[in-house]
């Protein structure tokens, strides 16, 4: 018999992964001493071990390679046909990924825009759809105790996946696939995940590439996800906060005019015409133009261009009924000098339940 420690030597490899390797069932001693706990195994665990390495190798997880040891010469001859079909699909969609990621890197190559990813064919993954809590970045895909905790400015507590991979604030998806719309970026970011199931719970890895690691450059981060539900989420069940906009309208005629974005600030105190408190490419917005009866149009800056929006309002409120919100404005004199602000409820006030930033105008000069 062969101690714990022989082995590891054996085979290269740290009692503590043979450890965890008894812990998933994939190689178990033949003898565990009651008293001591020390493990024996025969010599026939070397040739277990090699397979073990080999079939991970191919891309199969442990609870799959504990499969192939139990399965038949023709059951696993269907668990490899399988698994081939798996990775020609994956081969597929790590092309389409490293493209995408060279053409980040590198600023040469069209960026994957909405209109394209959404006209591609759809592929369900019908386990993934509810609910799924952040654990943390992990560092062992083996070891999912190996975590440390990652920023909520880098990732988001929680990931809602809807039925037939519909968006839910910024993400939206298909098999193998979750992408992110960059708020910074305005383009859809593709991002593999991988499940997998551990003493009764449903994981989820990540392969997450985050808007530092196109800013600077940085390895994609692969984060932990565990699933808490399996809810297939309707649109109203995500959304925390629902405006009423159905308000009557009243008329403001010290609102009517063309009014041009200034700075963006988190309350109206921090706002001082001294000194700006963002950068210019924090702004997204570049103005607001309220008319008669009740109709204002805004217009938004993004990397692909501005686009005009026609909106509606009434006394006190910017109403925008397919996002259903109710932006409250004001105009706040300082100095003689009248500036305009405006709530500005994006996704992260209706979904992610955050309380909505101000964007400040000044009115422009007819």
């Amino acid at each position: 018999m062969i101690k714990i420690g022989d082995l590891a030597k054996i085979c290269n490899v740290s009692t503590q992964t043979l450890r965890y390797y008894d812990a998933e069932g994939v190689l178990k001693p033949d003898i565990t001493d009651p008293s001591s706990g020390y493990r024996f195994y025969s010599v026939d665990a070397v040739e277990k071990y090699k397979k073990i390495l080999f079939y991970k190798d191919l891309g199969f997880s442990l609870d799959e390679i504990k499969k192939i040891q139990l399965a038949t010469n023709e059951e696993l001859k269907d668990i490899l046909k399988n698994k081939k079909t798996t990775l020609s699909k994956s081969i597929d969609r790590f092309k389409e990924q490293i493209k995408t990621i060279d053409g980040i890197c590198e600023g040469n190559q069209k960026k994957p825009v909405l209109s394209e990813i959404l006209l591609l064919p759809f592929e369900n993954d019908a386990q993934v759809v509810g609910k799924w809590q952040l654990c943390g970045k992990i560092l062992d895909e083996n070891d999912l105790t190996s975590l440390e905790d990652v920023g909520a400015d880098i990732a988001d507590k929680e990931i809602i996946f809807m039925p037939g991979g519909a968006f839910a604030w910024k993400y939206f998806w298909t098999k193998g696939t979750l992408y992110r719309i960059s708020p910074k970026y305005t383009f859809a970011i593709p991002n593999s995940y991988k499940t997998l199931e551990k003493d009764g719970v449903n994981y989820m890895i990540v392969q997450f590439m985050s808007d530092e690691c196109i800013d600077n450059g940085e390895d994609t981060l692969l984060l932990l996800y565990r699933q808490i539900d399996t809810v297939a989420y309707t649109e109203h069940q995500i959304r925390p906060n629902i405006d009423k906009t159905d308000l009557p309208y009243i008329d403001d005629e010290s609102v009517l005019g063309l009014w041009v974005a200034l700075d963006y600030v988190p309350t109206i105190s921090d706002f001082s015409p001294q000194k700006r408190y963002s950068d210019d490419e924090d702004i997204c917005m570049v103005d607001i133009k309220f008319l008669s009866r009740g109709i204002c149009t805004r217009t938004i800056r993004s990397m692909s261009g501005a686009a005009t929006y026609m909106l509606r309002y009434t006394k006190g409120f910017v109403l925008n009924d397919k996002e259903m919100t109710a932006e409250e404005y004001q105009i706040k004199s300082i100095n003689g000098k009248d500036f305009l602000l405006v709530q500005h409820k994006s996704g992260d006030y209706f979904y992610g339940g955050m309380t909505p930033h101000w964007y400040v105008f000044e009115r422009k000069d007819n």
